[in-house]
């Protein structure tokens, strides 16, 4: 469960990378393999997140895993004296799924993290902000602003940037804030974790805002998330 052998991490700036989807949309675009070593030029997806985390200062990394970890950690192990040498890099793998909730859960429950940890999906890409979420010792959501919401819902917060609400995908196509895959969460949100399968998003987060727990931080950067193939062939262009 550790690639990276190095007791000199401390857990302060632990992150949780999210990479056990089936990838379901771009099968057809990536030959069934998971969406975190979708082809970029050459290159795998998971190499451009890696490289952005590490150089944002992200040098602890977790993987949570499940469809076809193998390919994963195959990759991981081939980079952990290159990409990965000043990195510690642990990782589990799921033997059934548990939901992106389930997954930081039993992630917390096996590893002894700090009070706060930061998670982040394996196919979202920010080119710049990770680091703005250090600042803020409290369960939060990083955002960034489009021009249209449809394709993801979109995040309602108030004066305080506390988040109040969400709308629903497909319901409204104008300007405003959507979850850009990143967060920061104290440990104790997962505490009382029954095994079972649960979603992050649709779980968890709720709970959070229904009790004002919850807030964000807004990102001035491009966002990309390539689990559809329309925006996997515009990642592919852009980093060409």
């Amino acid at each position: 469960m550790d690639l990276n052998h190095n007791s000199s991490f401390n857990n302060s700036n632990t992150v949780i990378l999210l990479a056990g989807g089936f990838g379901t949309r771009l099968k057809g675009v990536i030959n069934h393999l998971p969406k975190a070593l979708a082809d970029i030029n050459g290159k795998p997806f998971l190499y451009y997140l890696l490289n952005n985390l590490i150089n944002n200062g992200f040098n602890d990394i977790i993987f949570s895993l499940h469809y076809k970890s193998e390919l994963i950690l195959n990759y991981l192990n081939s980079n952990k004296n290159e990409l990965l040498k000043n990195c510690r890099i642990r990782y589990l793998v799921e033997k059934f799924p548990l939901g992106t909730g389930g997954a930081i859960s039993y992630i917390n429950s096996t590893f002894n993290l700090g009070q706060y940890f930061y998670v982040v999906n394996a196919d979202t890409y920010l080119d710049t902000g990770y680091c703005l979420l250090n600042s803020n010792n409290k369960n939060i959501m990083s955002v960034v602003e489009v021009n249209s919401t449809s394709r993801y819902g979109s995040v309602i917060f108030d004066q305080n940037f506390v988040i109040t609400n969400f709308v629903e995908k497909g319901i409204d196509s104008k300007k405003g804030f959507i979850n850009a895959g990143f967060y920061k969460f104290n440990k104790s949100v997962f505490s009382n974790w029954s095994g079972d399968n649960l979603s992050l998003e649709n779980t968890i987060i709720p709970s959070l805002v229904q009790k004002g727990e919850i807030g964000v931080e807004i990102l001035n950067s491009n966002f990309i998330d390539i689990g559809i193939p329309e925006d996997y062939h515009l990642f592919c262009k852009i980093m060409s």
